[in-house]
């Protein structure tokens, strides 16, 4: 248990230094969320169009509720 607490401890001394960064404008997220490969679905219109196919019938009756 004191190994525990010693390794506790160290640990809360070595990250209150640490800085966080979240100074990113909302463009720059974006862009790096796209190297990612975060896409937009007027990105991907054929992938959408084929969704929209295989789920034509359920599409009908989810809107006709």
């Amino acid at each position: 248990m004191i190994g525990i607490g010693i390794g506790l401890i160290m640990a809360c001394i070595l990250l209150a230094g640490a800085k966080i960064n979240y100074e990113m404008s909302k463009g720059q997220i974006e862009i790096k969320a796209s190297g990612y490969g975060m896409r937009y679905p007027e990105d991907m219109p054929i992938i959408i169009k084929d969704v929209k196919k295989w789920l034509g019938p359920y599409i009908q009756q989810l809107q006709d509720l």
